[in-house]
Formats: C-alpha cells, structure tokens, sequence
C-alpha cells in the first residue's frame, strides 16, 4: 500500500511522517517513543479511546513494536517522529485531558465547540487541513533481488552459452528497471478517517485565509444540520443570520 502508513510504522528511506497528524517530515522533528504514546492513549477518557483517531493510532503502534522486534539492529527504543506543532500540543496537553489535534478538530468542525475552555485556534485549524490534503514523497520502494540464475538443464553447444559477463549483465539490468519503477506520492494516511463533505470542507478552508475559517465551517454547520437555525447557541445563530446577508448582498449585486 503507497501511503505513508509504513513511513510512519518503519520509516523506509527516511520518508516517516508525523504520528499524530501524518504531516511529511522536512526538516524539524521531535522523536517520541512508541511506549509513550501508548501511555497516552491509555491516559485518555473511555470514550476517546473508542475513537477512530485513537484505535488507528493504537494500531500504529502495535505495528510499529512488531516491526522494531523483527528488525532492529540495536537496543534503541521504538519510536516515532511528530512535528513541532503536534510536538508541542502534546506536551501542554498531557497533564490534562489530554485530546489529540485530529481529534480535536474533528470535534471542531462538527460541533463549533472545543473540549476545553479555550477556542481552538483557527491557524491550527488551517495547518491540519493542509496537512491532512497534501501529498508527499512515497516510502522507499523495495528492491527485490533478481532471481537466481539456473543453467539449463540440456548442455549447450560452448559458442550458445552465456559468458558469465553477460549473465551478470542481464542481473543488473533486471535489478535496474525493477528499482527504475515509478511510484506515487503518498497521500495522508489519517485523511481517510473523514467523509468526503468533510474533506471538502478542509480542501476550501485550505485554500482560503485564516480568517475566512469561521464562515466556512458555520456554512458547513447549517448544511450538515439540515440548513436550521434553531441552535442553543445564540452567537452561532447570530453568525449564520450575517453570512445569509452576505451571501444575499452578492447575489443582489449581481
């Protein structure tokens, strides 16, 4: 599978991403070990652990461990890479309740409310939508040896025989165009734990400003809730009342 799934589990060819929002590492990262993220999922409420996010995450990591235990060369402990960004949110976050950054924002989205007592940031908000959008370099691909040359059984006349300088020839040219093959760019692996109206609206919150966050998630709010008004939240009310304005002026002005 070309996803960055295995960047993240083995790290081929240096191409890991960032466990907790699947960001393609370029150039700052901070290592964190695979114990600990367990020990932060276990730390979280029963129902975050029931979570999508958190049972991919968990799966993550149990094959990350098995990986370690069949391939590791050393005594170093599995770990992963995570951004600075996701780095830094984990670490203000883990003494209290702690909610990973793809949690949150699903949540967000969807309910225009955070899980604690700050608003989410909507620079945040953007960055994990261009992240969850972006398309990065593919794992290393696997070089697989060329199988092993067996000489016919029947003895060939001595001029018919291949030299053993072209036997190795055709070795190498059998290795070379199965290392030439072209692979894709890999996409977010954490991306297909959204629907598609969701991604949709991360594809327009990418391209647009921070400031223009608000608007399309209240327009993606009123849609997904049946195009209502009726809200316990009289500021949101108050919000989708100003974009219907808005929308109306500009059709007007037309």
């Amino acid at each position: 599978m070309q996803c960055n799934w295995l960047a993240v589990v083995r790290g081929d060819g240096g191409a890991r991403a960032c466990v907790f929002c699947g960001q393609h590492l370029r150039e700052h990262s901070k290592c964190v070990g695979v114990a600990g993220v367990l020990a932060m999922l276990d730390a979280q409420s029963p129902a975050l652990q029931g979570e999508c996010f958190a049972r991919t995450l968990r799966n993550v990591c149990h094959a990350a461990l098995d990986a370690h235990a069949r391939d590791a060369a050393d005594d170093r402990e599995a770990h992963f890479m995570a951004c600075l960004c996701c780095h830094h949110w984990v670490a203000r976050r883990r003494k209290k309740t702690l909610v990973f950054p793809l949690q949150a924002l699903s949540w967000y989205v969807n309910t225009l409310q955070t899980l604690g007592g700050k608003n989410m940031d909507h620079r945040v908000v953007v960055r994990l939508c261009q992240v969850l959008l972006e398309r990065g370099p593919a794992p290393a691909p696997v070089v697989r040896a060329a199988p092993f040359f067996r000489p016919a059984r029947l003895a060939l006349a001595p001029a018919l025989a291949p030299t053993p300088t072209q036997a190795q020839a055709q070795t190498e040219t059998k290795t070379e165009t199965q290392t030439q093959t072209p692979t894709p760019t890999a996409l977010n692996t954490y991306a297909a734990l959204f629907n598609p109206s969701e991604k949709r609206l991360f594809a327009r919150i990418a391209a647009d400003s921070v400031g223009a966050v608000g608007a399309h998630l209240a327009r993606f709010y009123h849609a997904q809730n049946a195009s209502t008004i009726f809200s316990p939240d009289c500021a949101l009310v108050e919000k989708l009342r100003r974009n219907g304005a808005d929308d109306a002026d500009a059709s007007d002005s037309h």
